[in-house]
């Protein structure tokens, strides 16, 4: 059976203790992307994680963690770190969170593969 909804569910909950336990924020960056909105698509995470397609939900979580590094909540290595604990106990290994980071990692060879190009 396919857990994968339990941790992004957990992802979604731990980003939003991020995001209410901070008073750091940038109130220049747009609507879309204040704590306001974050919580709520936190939210709609943990509602529809079960009958959503875990690429779309995965999007949203980089999404959200992207605007917690805009408002200066927490850096690259915070980023990474964030989610090790929650992995580890839904039993990810530390090859899968690797290759779940290392487009984080700004020295990484990391490179998209979009096809159609010959």
């Amino acid at each position: 059976m396919d857990n994968s909804y339990l941790l992004i569910r957990a992802m979604a909950k731990e980003c939003q203790g991020v995001l209410r336990s901070r008073a750091t924020l940038n109130r220049q960056l747009p609507d879309a992307m204040q704590p306001k909105h974050l919580i709520w698509m936190c939210n709609e995470i943990e509602k529809h994680a079960e009958d959503t397609p875990p690429t779309k939900l995965n999007r949203w979580i980089g999404y959200i963690q992207c605007a917690i590094l805009a408002h200066g909540i927490l850096d690259l290595d915070g980023l990474k770190a964030m989610f090790q604990q929650i992995k580890s106990d839904h039993g990810e290994t530390a090859e899968d969170q690797e290759d779940l980071t290392d487009h984080l990692d700004p020295m990484s060879s990391f490179e998209f593969d979009i096809g159609g190009q010959g």
